[in-house]
C-alpha cells in the first residue's frame, strides 16, 4: 500500500558553498559583470538530492564537508526544464540562472557518493511504479538529474547569451570550495 502521508515534506540534501566563494561569486556578478546585487542567491549550494516525499531513515542533518569544484567543469544554464540550451521565447534575465556541474567532472563523483546516502533510502513504499533515483535520474521531480547551484534570481539584469558570462566566470574563479553538506525536511504549504 503507497504512503499517502508522503506528500506533505520535502527533502533537499546540498554541499554548501563557503562564504568565501560566495563572496568571491558575488563580487564576479555585481561588480565585474554588472548584475543586480539583490538578485544574488544568498545562501549558494550545490544541489545533491530533492525529493517531495518524507521516507524512512531522512533526517535534518548539518555535518563538515570538503568538496572542491573546477569552474572548468561548469556551465551556466537557465534553471528549467532543458535549460543547459537556448530557447526561443525564455528570457535568461526574468527566470533563476545556475551553473551545472558537467558529467566528466570528478566532483560528479563525490557528489554521487553523498546522493547515494539517500537514493538508498528510497522505498518501494514511496517510489510506487517509479523508477529508483540513479546518478543520472531523479525518481521525483525533473526526470534527469545534475548537479547544480543557482547564482541569480528573476530579474538579474542578464544577458540573452549565456556563453560570454559562463566563459568569464571560469576564467576569473577557478576552483569553489563547499564547507558543509545539509540535509533539509521542511512541511510542504
Amino acid at each position: 500500500m503507497r504512503n499517502t502521508k508522503s506528500h506533505t515534506h520535502e527533502v533537499w540534501a546540498s554541499l554548501i558553498l563557503c562564504d568565501r566563494d560566495q563572496k568571491r561569486i558575488k563580487k564576479f556578478l555585481v561588480s565585474d559583470f554588472g548584475l543586480k546585487e539583490k538578485s544574488v542567491v544568498k545562501e549558494m549550494h550545490l544541489t545533491v538530492y530533492h525529493s517531495r516525499r518524507l521516507f524512512r531513515g531522512v533526517y535534518p542533518l548539518s555535518e563538515s564537508a570538503s568538496v572542491e569544484l573546477d569552474v572548468g567543469d561548469t556551465r551556466f544554464m537557465v534553471m528549467i526544464s532543458g535549460g543547459e540550451n537556448p530557447r526561443v521565447g525564455v528570457k535568461p534575465g526574468d527566470k533563476r540562472i545556475g551553473i551545472r556541474v558537467q558529467k566528466r567532472s570528478k566532483t560528479r563523483n563525490i557528489v554521487d557518493q553523498y546522493r547515494s546516502c539517500l537514493t538508498a533510502l528510497e522505498s518501494q513504499d514511496i517510489l510506487g511504479k517509479r523508477k529508483r533515483s540513479t546518478r543520472s535520474h531523479n525518481a521525483f521531480g525533473a526526470k534527469s538529474f545534475q548537479p547544480h547551484m543557482t547564482l541569480l534570481l528573476p530579474g538579474s539584469g542578464i544577458g540573452q547569451d549565456l556563453r560570454e558570462i559562463g566563459i568569464a566566470f571560469r576564467k576569473t574563479l577557478g576552483l569553489l570550495v563547499f564547507d558543509r553538506f545539509s540535509v533539509e525536511v521542511s512541511k510542504i504549504r
